[in-house]
């Protein structure tokens, strides 16, 4: 049976790799054991990236980049170029390069970002783990 492939938003990787107790280190935990496919975009790389730089330290930001690069499929710009511009206007510039990118692929959104609300097959990572029928904690994040 084919694995899940789920695209994986900043917001849920931060918080995965920050935080041991949440949903979102369960998923990141899911995809590392090849669970389910995580699929993500430069962008979300590079914002992993920077945002571990400031709240951590290089070393911890370079090593979670590393893992980020080995553990996720990263789709290049071009197989979601057309979707950005059919999405353009239809959510937050900031979020649209994420969004398209799950729609090109066909796969669900994992984020936490009241942005996403109301667009097709968005999860905040406890509601996703509930619909796979697994143990979750408390908070949605």
């Amino acid at each position: 049976m084919q694995k899940r492939k789920v695209f994986v938003d900043s917001s849920v990787l931060i918080r995965g790799l920050l935080f041991e107790e949440t949903n979102s280190a369960l998923i990141v935990k899911m995809i590392s054991r090849k669970e389910l496919t995580g699929v993500i975009n430069l962008k979300v790389a590079y914002e992993v990236l920077d945002v571990l730089k400031h709240i951590k330290d290089k070393d911890f930001a370079s090593s979670s980049f590393s893992f980020v690069h080995s553990a996720f499929e990263i789709i290049p710009e071009e197989k979601y170029s057309l979707e950005m511009e059919k999405l353009r206007g239809t959510i937050k510039e900031k979020d649209l390069e994420h969004l398209a990118t799950a729609y090109s692929m066909g796969v669900a959104i994992i984020a936490y970002d009241k942005d996403f609300n109301g667009k097709k097959n968005y999860f905040t990572p406890k509601k996703f783990l509930e619909s796979m029928n697994l143990k979750t904690f408390d908070t949605e994040y």
